[in-house]
């Protein structure tokens, strides 16, 4: 674990797909039933949270979305995603692809920058 940390703290920003979902999507898709609303890491999913889905980094990772149009937000990656989506996308939630004006298109590209990851409340590495 402690080689694939320092492989993400000096790795480059890579081309993802972002989609995003929300409490009114998850659902549609009947996954909050499954769920009761659960995120891979414990928490209650809320619309309003800086959080993302993804399976490239751990979970509790902090990574930077940068959209085409050079919006940025920083998101904690709390969930996992579908594996035919695991290594070219990444979930966002509603708030965070609001900030990156990404709503109306519902899929856009952007560059994740790995940041950090958060251990445990308040302790980073």
């Amino acid at each position: 674990p402690v080689a694939l940390l320092l492989l993400l703290s000096t790795a480059q920003a890579q081309t993802l797909t972002a989609s995003y979902y929300s409490i009114a999507s998850l659902k549609k898709e009947k996954t909050w039933d499954r769920t009761h609303g659960l995120m891979a890491n414990g928490e209650l999913f809320k619309d309003s949270g800086l959080t993302a889905a993804c399976n490239l980094f751990p979970l509790g990772s902090r990574v930077r979305i940068t959209s085409r149009n050079n919006r940025s937000v920083e998101v904690t990656i709390t969930d996992r995603i579908s594996k035919r989506f695991g290594k070219t996308r990444i979930d966002l939630s509603y708030e965070a692809m609001r900030r990156l004006d990404g709503c109306k298109q519902g899929i856009i590209p952007v560059e994740v920058t790995y940041v950090r990851t958060v251990l445990q409340q308040g302790v980073g590495i």
